[in-house]
């Protein structure tokens, strides 16, 4: 679970909660459904009418993604891949033998491209091909939020004139509904711009992050796969790998040597 997001996201609400109370002695006014539905249906719709059906419905694995762990263990990744380089020094057979319990997919797929003898070549522009459709496809799917976050605003100015619009319509001679109608009126930008700026453009921002994660450890996977097939020493490719670490976290492989 990643607790920066759930200690953002309450701080958030906290923060947001306070300050209303703070502000104003009718917290009710705040409360404003219609608006609400305009500004998240709104955004919605439109979502639906930018993006195909099957993309948008990844919008939830996306959220999810933005609560699972912050990094990714790139780190033990290159300690397997040194492992597996010294059993493909001990032959073929031991190479299949680590293809066994192999829980990611990419790695998988490499290892079993090597033993079934495809040339440095082939598996270099393989493994690139799909390094860079996934990093596109997801980055494309990470930015139904950027738009999200760019419609609601929008939605809630939309919400806004339409209060207004119902405002002026009912109001007649009595000035005093003047000053509670707009205030609920303008919850609706409220709503518009606390939705894109608390919680759809910070979670763009993180899946973003992850998918960029991803890409790097991808990266690792590849130049693995290449220093084998090149029976490369174990020493040389755990040098050569631990370049996509920061410095403060050799040392935590070190040991692998």
């Amino acid at each position: 679970m990643n607790i920066a997001t759930i200690f953002g996201i309450i701080a958030g609400i906290f923060v947001l909660c306070a300050a209303t109370y703070a502000a104003t002695d009718s917290v009710a006014v705040f409360v404003n459904p219609p608006g609400l539905a305009i500004v998240l249906g709104g955004t919605i719709a439109a979502t639906f009418i930018c993006y195909p059906l099957r993309e948008v419905a990844r919008v939830m694995g996306l959220f999810v993604t933005a609560f699972t762990a912050e990094e990714l263990p790139i780190g033990n990744y290159i300690k397997d891949i040194v492992e597996i380089s010294k059993n493909a020094a001990k032959g073929e057979e031991h190479l299949e033998r680590s293809l066994k319990g192999m829980e990611n997919e990419f790695l998988r797929d490499g290892l079993q491209m090597l033993v079934d003898g495809y040339s440095k070549e082939e598996l270099e522009e393989i493994l690139n091909n799909r390094i860079q459709q996934f990093h596109e496809q997801e980055t494309n799917a990470a930015g139904i939020y950027r738009t999200m976050a760019a419609l609601s605003p929008a939605f809630g100015i939309i919400g806004t004139l339409i209060g207004l619009i119902a405002m002026m319509q009912s109001m007649g001679d009595d000035v005093a509904r003047i000053g509670p109608a707009m205030a609920t009126a303008l919850t609706t930008t409220l709503y518009g711009a606390l939705f894109a700026n608390m919680l759809y453009t910070p979670i763009a921002t993180k899946v973003e992050r992850r998918v960029e994660e991803r890409t790097i450890l991808m990266c690792v996977i590849r130049d693995g796969i290449l220093f084998i097939k090149d029976k490369t020493p174990a020493p040389i490719i755990l040098d050569k790998l631990k370049g996509y670490l920061p410095p403060r976290k050799w040392s935590s492989i070190a040991k692998a040597k």
